[in-house]
């Protein structure tokens, strides 16, 4: 048995990570969206930490983490497993050596804002993931178990990667790998294994779900900036938002549809993302498809007159796309000089009460611009 004491420093970085070791905990952040469909084998995850050294099976991983929002990835070889996600990520976890790019869950909560204890064992005859030593995932038929390719590539060893979402606080207060000349003991409870998370179990399976009742098991604050924002797109004038419940009570939308602008909140029991965008009408063929307006440039432009840090963070922002599909709805934008091309011209928001308060202030200045137009359209008339 050789275990390995992961001092910070050895952990590199490429693509879009930021690191930074601090009060003896390791921070990182990604800055770009991240390739994390797992359904395409040309998409291939780009930002991450990485050990220069590779390791051989049998192996446990330990890391003790937090996040703040979904969600959390360790790679290894060519498989992933992801903790801390939305209950619509259907590829939670993949084979190292043949992922299929198939739906596979297991059960990978952890709370947002709080250290876990994360445990991986990959061995030759049997795998197990533990999280504060629960028992979330055991296998005793993993694919790399009977592939042809295992031996050739154990002997070169795997690569260990860590990354998180675009703009997930991760901090990292320690991480040991331990390799074993002989598969190491895996307590196996024989027990039912906690079910994977697939839907918002703030709502009853089979009832029309409610407002209050879809939003009841996220953090208190974040349930009063849900209503909060809910009491002001409803108030808003002249922009008109209708608020639109999921059946299965897992998205809230807010539809302004004279202007073609949709606001959504996307629920998963205690955990959250948002967005907002010009949405694209897709009635009829694919070259008829247009967007009622789309405001986002002069939106940023305006917010930049009294506030060019919250302009170019809102840039920052947009969910930049990666051609994980042919799509219709990239969008080019500019600003400042600089030029993204946007996925379905969306921006995308954390689950934290700043990002609530952008929400409305973003939209505030789509509304005050709507009412400059109307006033401007008056004038000449």
């Amino acid at each position: 048995m050789k275990k390995h004491e992961i001092d910070f420093n050895m952990l590199l970085t490429k693509g879009n990570i930021i690191k930074e070791i601090k009060d003896g905990l390791l921070f990182v952040t990604t800055t770009k969206r991240l390739a994390t469909k797992f359904d395409n084998k040309n998409m291939k995850l780009d930002s991450y930490l990485y050990l220069q050294d590779s390791f051989k099976l049998p192996i446990r991983i330990d890391f003790t983490v937090k996040i703040d929002s979904p969600c959390l990835y360790l790679i290894l070889g060519n498989g992933h497993l992801s903790f801390g996600s939305h209950c619509s990520d259907n590829r939670r976890i993949d084979d190292i050596i043949e992922p299929n790019y198939k739906p596979r869950f297991f059960h990978d909560y952890i709370p947002m804002n709080e250290f876990v204890d994360i445990s991986v064992i990959y061995g030759l005859t049997s795998m197990q993931i533990l999280i504060n030593g629960e028992e979330r995932f055991y296998s005793e038929k993993e694919k790399y178990m009977k592939s042809k390719l295992l031996k050739e590539l154990n002997d070169t060893g795997f690569k260990i990667k860590i990354s998180c979402a675009k703009r997930v606080n991760l901090f990292i207060k320690s991480l040991s790998v331990t390799e074993y000349e002989q598969m190491p003991e895996i307590l196996h409870s024989n027990m039912e294994l906690p079910k994977a998370l697939t839907r918002n179990e703030a709502v009853e399976e089979g009832q029309k779900p409610n407002f209050e009742g879809m939003i009841s098991l996220l953090p208190s604050e974040i349930q009063n900036e849900i209503i909060k924002t809910d009491d002001f797109l409803r108030k808003l004038k002249p922009m008109k938002f209708k608020r639109i419940l999921d059946k299965n009570g897992s998205k809230i939308t807010y539809l302004a549809s004279e202007y073609g602008f949709s606001y959504s909140a996307y629920i998963s029991n205690d955990i959250m993302y948002h967005s907002l965008w010009w949405y694209i009408i897709t009635n009829g063929k694919p070259e008829f498809w247009h967007r009622k307006a789309d405001m986002m440039e002069a939106t940023l432009n305006k917010i930049a007159e009294t506030s060019p840090e919250f302009a170019s963070r809102m840039f920052s922002n947009l969910t930049e796309c990666i051609a994980c599909c042919p799509c219709l709805a990239k969008t080019l934008y500019e600003f400042n000089g600089k030029k993204k091309l946007a996925c379905h011209g969306m921006i995308e928001f954390k689950m934290c009460v700043s990002d609530f308060a952008d929400v409305r202030e973003f939209i505030n200045i789509v509304n005050e611009l709507i009412v400059e137009e109307q006033l401007h359209n008056i004038e000449q008339s």
